[in-house]
């Protein structure tokens, strides 16, 4: 009877510890408010956004609102969602920190992107940075269609080549991080990340692939004359007023007599 009492006591005590613990791990977690550490780690427009103490001053807070647009009023969620994708990355090894991390994260890109106009111009920006959190949480096929996302909206985005690429090398798929790398080198031949991670992998530099002879007709071909009565008329309309022409000048046909042939009714001399 003693033995069963002694079990359930050790039972209870481990329960208890492990409920301990638990306790621990809910109060690890970070204040929601960023650190100064954490601000400078962000953009330098979230620093702005968020008060970071060396950046937040008035003139730079009228300039990143000024390039960043009307929706500057929404942007401190997506400056939020990157603040909890760091903390998820350093909080590796602890999965309750983690998960909580990460749901934040993923609650700001979804307010960003719920409440940001759909023509903002940092949306490639935000897809890109929601693919890597979902790299970093090995959702791999998330991730690609994240990166897919921003390069729809932006064909010529290079940090979406740029880490598409380096997921399907992260993931043993070397065919398939060339052939991105490869429409991300026909597109900016001189990006220099491309570049490197292409002869990285593959020991080569990326040339791009000749014009074929329609590409060349189409490039070098001179305008039709309909083109070029286009081109001009539009050059004449711009830069040339129009004049109307003036009437010829009709001489008037001559009446009445010969000292005034003009005057219909004057009598004969």
């Amino acid at each position: 009877m003693s033995l069963i009492k002694l079990r359930h006591s050790f039972t209870l005590t481990i329960l208890v510890v492990f409920g301990l613990l638990g306790m621990k791990q809910a109060i690890a977690v970070l204040p929601f408010e960023a650190s100064e550490a954490e601000l400078s780690r962000l953009p330098i427009l979230c620093q702005v956004k968020l008060g970071y103490s060396l950046k937040s001053t008035q003139a730079n807070i009228k300039l990143y609102a000024g390039k960043v647009g009307p929706d500057w009023q929404h942007i401190h969620h997506y400056c939020f969602a990157l603040k909890f994708s760091n903390r998820y990355k350093n909080a590796y090894g602890n999965k309750g920190d983690q998960k909580f991390y990460f749901q934040s994260a993923m609650g700001e890109f979804k307010y960003i992107f719920d409440h940001s106009s759909p023509s903002f111009w940092m949306r490639p920006e935000m897809h890109v940075q929601k693919g890597k959190l979902f790299a970093a949480a090995r959702s791999n096929a998330e991730a690609v269609k994240e990166f897919e996302h921003a390069l729809q909206i932006k064909p010529d985005y290079i940090q979406a080549y740029v880490a598409l690429s380096d997921l399907y090398k992260n993931t043993s798929q070397k065919s398939k991080s060339i052939t991105v790398l490869e429409q991300g080198l026909e597109i900016a031949p001189h990006s220099k990340s491309l570049q490197r991670r292409y002869n990285r992998l593959t020991g080569k530099v990326f040339t791009p692939p000749p014009l074929t002879a329609e590409q060349t007709t189409q490039t070098d071909s001179p305008p039709t004359p309909v083109e070029q009565a286009a081109a001009a008329s539009v050059v004449n309309s711009t830069t040339t007023p129009a004049v109307s022409a003036s009437p010829p000048v009709v001489a008037p046909v001559k009446i009445g007599t010969p000292s005034n042939p003009y005057c219909r009714f004057c009598p004969p001399e």
